[in-house]
């Protein structure tokens, strides 16, 4: 698979590694239709995704409705293992995994044994029909509709190269996004509902995990924030740690509300950047089930991907988990060569 602008001299490289008939190229999901029926009726036991997050996430939502309809017509398929290919810009998921950079996972894999192989398994989120690792409502959302505008600017060149790296990131953020919120135009007010019998959990580095006596149907958090989102995955794109406690307690998501300025974010940025910040600006929970409310039109993303605008969603921690090539486990494999 691959994201929207993956140059021709990548999938060169590809193709020096992969058969020609194991390699599927697609520009869009509806595109990939074809291509993950044929995927799953070869019984791949790895599939590796080309791409950023939402690319990923997408293949893998897509993946698990098709195995499900298939099985529901008498198959028995079942859903591959699958790996990432830091092929997009942001690439949080693959930050955490340490996946190499382009192709080179390619040729790790083809230097070990399947018995050496590790995999690390994670949750997904639901909603809707829709799986995502990490989702909010809020200026995370506001600045991924700022930097997809960005992107769409330039096609190659040097510019090209500069909106899809950090830097370009941090222009769009801190150029457009930025004084959207400094000129006080942005800030939500959100109510947070426990749809779960399960125990809610209040987190934190200094005070680890705390249950809290919040039931079923009862406020978990209402207030002002700038961001309210859930991850069971804690990285952003380049590294960004927003949700540090996304694997605290198995079976859990982490749920953050922040009503920060950008003054405070900009002097606690490197402590931020790592996930290690902590104020009473910052609210971390450990959920199942929420509702999330807004008393108006906010914007959404779903792994890393602009959805558009919302004012009343649910998350939940979905029963659907993912086994994910891990290279932070992997021996190393001989340089080529």
């Amino acid at each position: 698979m691959k994201a929207r602008k993956v140059r021709q001299s990548t999938l060169d490289m590809v193709s020096q590694h992969v058969d020609v008939e194991d390699i599927y190229i697609t520009r869009t999901i509806e595109q990939s239709d074809q291509s993950l029926d044929e995927i799953i009726k070869k019984r791949y036991p790895l599939v590796l995704c080309g791409g950023g997050d939402g690319t990923a996430m997408r293949i893998i939502e897509q993946m698990r409705l098709k195995v499900d309809r298939l099985n529901a017509e008498g198959g028995d398929y079942q859903i591959p293992k699958f790996g990432l290919l830091k092929l997009g810009t942001g690439n949080g998921w693959a930050g955490q995994l340490e996946v190499p950079p382009k192709v080179e996972p390619i040729w790790s894999l083809r230097q070990l044994r399947t018995e050496e192989l590790r995999f690390a398994t994670f949750n997904m989120i639901e909603m809707n029909d829709r799986l995502f690792h990490f989702g909010g409502v809020g200026v995370d959302a506001l600045v991924l509709n700022d930097y997809i505008d960005l992107k769409n600017k330039f096609t190659e060149g040097f510019m090209w190269k500069l909106a899809n790296s950090l830097l370009g990131y941090l222009i769009a953020a801190f150029g457009k996004s930025v004084p959207k919120v400094f000129g006080g135009r942005f800030r939500l007010n959100v109510r947070i509902v426990n749809l779960s019998d399960e125990p809610v959990y209040k987190v934190s580095h200094a005070g680890g995990i705390e249950e809290l006596p919040v039931k079923k149907g009862e406020v978990i958090f209402e207030g002002p924030t700038v961001i309210a989102g859930v991850g069971t995955t804690c990285n952003y794109g380049f590294n960004l740690k927003v949700y540090p406690f996304s694997d605290a307690k198995p079976g859990y998501m982490h749920l953050r509300m922040a009503d920060v300025t950008v003054s405070t974010v900009l002097t606690h940025l490197p402590a931020i950047w790592k996930g290690t910040w902590e104020s009473p600006q910052v609210s971390d929970f450990l959920v199942k089930h929420i509702r999330v409310e807004t008393d108006e039109d906010v914007p959404l993303q779903l792994g890393g991907d602009p959805e558009g605008y919302c004012r009343d969603v649910e998350w939940k921690v979905s029963d659907f988990t993912c086994d994910m090539l891990d290279f932070r486990t992997l021996p190393e494999a001989a340089d080529e060569g």
